[in-house]
């Protein structure tokens, strides 16, 4: 037969429904998975965003974790602020707490908030990223790109194996300066409970977070005054804070420095601004509170041990939140100054917070070109270029104006206890200063302030951890990818 039509065949009749229709809505599902493949899209499109998002996201889950009845020791749940914010600053690495850590936690809460404190030191991005390595899995370019930035590299070839350095140097320090306290704690505890305050606060301290477990022996919120006569503690802990707060990339080139034979110049500055810092701290600490003889507090210790105090205060102060004296007899220019080394903090890419100590000798070099009169920027016969002086400043800037916004949001809230003088205005602004810079002391009593101060310290801790330039690149939805409009020069007076 004919494969053609004959009159007899009946012919196909199409309705008019199998036809697509225009003006047909798609349906709300396909509209729903559009919008979460755009999210997720968007999510990734940024390794400053992924970044900045992560830290979100550990502290979310940290908070869900901290919010069971097991985490608690009281066996029943601390409720959804006392969770976060305690997860905020465990992730955030901070160590302002509103409950003793020791006294406040089971043994379930206490790894949860060691698990958070590794995670937020090392950031999430670098840990994925070393398991992805050890499996041998094939990484995306995005991927890449967050695991470079989350490390401070700038260079491709070099990020995986610095990660995989990252992680082996971690848990190296962290290891033997644990065993070390534990030796040391072992003399005046039992040996099990020592072996968890110890490797508990090797941890802490090498990732800059000033939590500690020393609540059940020396007394609640106590830290380490206990042991400000105590040079094993001290300086174990003082040299794990510093190693942690140098930066990834300084601790790789300071290993590879025996095949190099030199250090790089972020290394050297790095190294240099820490020194100076570290320096200037500790004899200014030491003249500040020499005759201050308030019980726990420098002037009450011998003359020999009072240098050592000084020292470990200026070192704990940029970075961890671990004390050694009483924070809350501190004299004002001591809380001043104090606030000047928080906020510069520590090394770009480390465990620390802060501006970063790069971003302030940028800042010292800005300064220093403008009065010699001088067109470039430079230091240490280094030029800088424009985008980064730029970078400096905005950071620096927001830096300011997030301490200025909570300090009088925080002054609000707590006009009542202003005005009875359970503390002063200086005492607010170092607590705001060091919940940002992520340190963790406090002058004031954090556990005493209101719900609503509470929410303000939160969101200092994690802007400070992200960074307040990272935060509004990670948050913005569209970025302007078109050349720059030429406007006509503006002249105005400033100064």
């Amino acid at each position: 037969m004919s494969p053609e039509l004959n009159e007899r065949q009946t012919p196909l009749k199409i309705s008019r429904s199998t036809i697509p229709d225009r003006k047909t809505k798609v349906h709300p599902k396909t509209q729903k998975d559009t919008k979460i493949n755009g999210f997720f899209k968007w999510l990734t499109a940024s390794a400053t965003r992924l970044i900045t998002l992560s830290f979100a996201l550990v502290i979310l889950i940290g908070t869900g974790l901290l919010t069971l009845p097991v985490a608690s020791a009281d066996g029943h749940s601390v409720g959804l602020v006392r969770a976060l914010f305690t997860a905020t600053s465990a992730t955030c690495v901070t160590g302002l707490v509103i409950g003793d850590t020791a006294l406040t936690w089971t043994t379930f809460g206490h790894i949860v908030i060691l698990l958070l404190i590794q995670i937020g030191g090392l950031g999430l991005i670098t840990i994925m990223s070393f398991f992805m390595l050890a499996a041998r899995r094939k990484m995306k370019l995005k991927t890449m790109l967050a695991m470079q930035e989350s490390v401070g590299t700038d260079s491709f070839a070099t990020a995986g194996g610095l990660v995989k350095r990252i992680i082996l140097v971690t848990a190296s320090c962290e290891l033997i300066g644990g065993l070390i306290l534990t030796w040391r704690y072992a003399l005046l505890m039992p040996f099990g409970r020592a072996l968890g305050t110890g490797l508990f606060q090797g941890v802490s301290a090498f990732c800059n977070a000033g939590f500690d477990l020393l609540g059940t022996f020396s007394g609640p919120y106590s830290s380490l005054v206990a042991f400000n006569s105590d040079p094993v503690v001290l300086f174990t802990t003082a040299l794990l804070i510093i190693i942690g707060g140098l930066g990834f990339v300084v601790w790789d080139d300071i290993v590879n420095v025996f095949k190099t034979k030199r250090l790089h110049y972020h290394s050297r500055l790095v190294l240099t601004m820490t020194g100076l810092l570290l320096l200037v701290g500790t004899i200014f600490f030491a003249l500040a509170e020499w005759n201050n003889t308030g019980d726990g507090c420098l002037g009450s210790l011998p003359v020999w041990q009072r240098p050592i105090a000084a020292f470990f205060h200026s070192v704990t102060l940029r970075t961890a939140g671990f004390n050694s004296i009483d924070q809350t007899l501190l004299t004002h220019p001591s809380k001043i100054v104090g606030i000047f080394l928080m906020f510069t903090g520590a090394g770009p890419a480390s465990t620390g917070g802060g501006v970063k100590v790069t971003t302030m000798a940028i800042l010292f070099a800005t300064i220093s070109s403008y009065f010699h009169g001088r067109e470039g920027i430079s230091l240490v016969h280094y030029r800088y270029n424009r985008e980064l002086v730029r970078r400096a400043l905005v950071i620096t800037s927001v830096g300011m104006l997030i301490l200025l916004t909570g300090g009088l949001l925080i002054t609000f809230f707590e006009a009542s206890r202003l005005h009875a003088g359970d503390f002063t205005t200086l005492d607010i602004f170092y607590e705001m200063t060091s919940g940002f810079a992520t340190v963790g002391v406090t002058s004031l009593s954090t556990p005493t302030l209101t719900v609503p101060s509470w929410l303000v310290l939160i969101a200092g801790m994690y802007l400070g951890r992200v960074g307040p330039a990272s935060f509004a690149i990670g948050v913005t939805f569209h970025q302007n990818s078109e050349k720059d409009i030429i406007y006509p020069e503006g002249k105005t007076f400033v100064g």
